[in-house]
């Protein structure tokens, strides 16, 4: 029997505006059919799209994950929201209160930060402390992550280089420790919404191995570093170096060549992350120059800036070193891995296992 889905949750599984899925009825891609003012669409035909669509600029081969839900993040007619809530609607909150938001009010799990975290990267010392941090004391199971992370995230100042400082606001002291420097009022403001803008983003690859790790039940600290591992990759947290390269340069002649740092295939109309950072950028003073340059590599390329030109042109427009946008990415990110270890602890365990479709 033929099951029948709204459209809003046939655009939502295959990540595309409304309009869009018209445009597949029109190409015979899709049936539809009225139910009074509403169209309904067949969910077989959807689920079977979307494992089978490429959206234009994603990867090539992504895997379907239609089993998969989350209630941490989700992204639907090109808006990011957390929990339920528009990112629009949290990008001027304080990240502690949107970090409370995604893990809820568990207690931090104090974390000691041993001295030879000084010796590390910048991009290194977060990981570094999460696996020191795990191998000191008894096993804490998935369930337990949110504390876990916000311990990590109350060490983390230290672990980049800071002052110890309790009632210091986190963004505030991650300036300071990043920088090398008190950031004012405007740029800690700016750099508190990229915070905001970096808690979750679906199930991105950094997100995937941190819940593989937990189906496993590994150790929370352990599920965290298998999700900042992945976020280390070029592809993913560790590009800030590609995209800052692109906005140094003024970016490729032809806007066909790779553009590291513009468009993506999950926000056509816009990156609503970058948006929200960029509108804050924008109040810093000396910003005008680079904005400047990120703005016309866009309209030569019809590419909009993504999450990582607005860390670029953060980092850029604060002085921050070359590496602070995979940091500020596994600070943000942190919430949002916690968050969704936590979540699969409570899923049936070892789910995340390869099938033959042939088979």
């Amino acid at each position: 029997m033929t099951e029948w889905i709204t459209t809003r949750e046939a655009a939502q599984r295959l990540g595309v505006k409304r309009t869009t899925l018209y445009t597949y009825v029109s190409r015979r891609l899709l049936t539809r059919r009225r139910n009074g003012g509403e169209s309904l669409f067949d969910r077989a035909e959807i689920d079977a799209l979307a494992g089978t669509r490429h959206h234009p600029g994603s990867p090539l081969g992504v895997l379907p994950m239609r089993a998969v839900r989350s209630s941490v993040s989700e992204v639907r007619e090109g808006e990011l929201f957390l929990r339920g809530v528009p990112l629009a609607d949290l990008a001027d909150e304080p990240f502690d209160e949107v970090v409370d938001l995604v893990l809820n009010t568990a207690p931090a799990v104090a974390v000691e930060v041993p001295a030879h975290l000084s010796a590390l990267p910048l991009n290194r010392r977060l990981p570094g402390l999460a696996q020191w941090a795990g191998s000191r004391g008894e096993r804490v199971e998935p369930a337990a992550a949110a504390g876990i992370a916000k311990g990590l995230l109350s060490a983390a100042p230290v672990a980049l280089g800071g002052q110890a400082e309790p009632d210091r606001p986190l963004p505030d002291a991650i300036f300071a420790a990043v920088a090398g420097r008190p950031g004012s009022p405007r740029e800690v403001g700016a750099l508190n919404t990229a915070l905001v803008s970096l808690v979750d983003h679906g199930l991105a690859a950094s997100v995937v191995a941190a819940r593989v790790a937990a189906s496993a039940r590994a150790s929370a600290y352990d599920c965290l570093v298998a999700g900042y591992a992945a976020l280390s990759g070029r592809l993913h947290g560790g590009i800030g170096p590609s995209a800052l390269a692109v906005l140094r340069s003024g970016g490729p002649d032809d806007a066909e060549q790779g553009l590291t740092g513009f468009g993506h295939w999950r926000h056509p109309e816009g990156d609503p992350r970058a948006d929200a950072i960029l509108a804050r950028l924008a109040l810093v003073e000396g910003a005008a120059p680079t904005l400047a340059r990120l703005s016309e590599i866009a309209a030569r390329t019809e590419r909009r800036p993504n999450i990582d030109g607005a860390l670029a042109a953060l980092v850029l427009i604060c002085g921050l070193p070359d590496d602070a946008a995979e940091v500020l990415f596994q600070v943000g990110r942190t919430a949002g891995l916690a968050a969704h270890v936590a979540e699969e602890s409570e899923e049936d365990p070892l789910r995340w296992r390869a099938t033959d479709p042939n088979t």
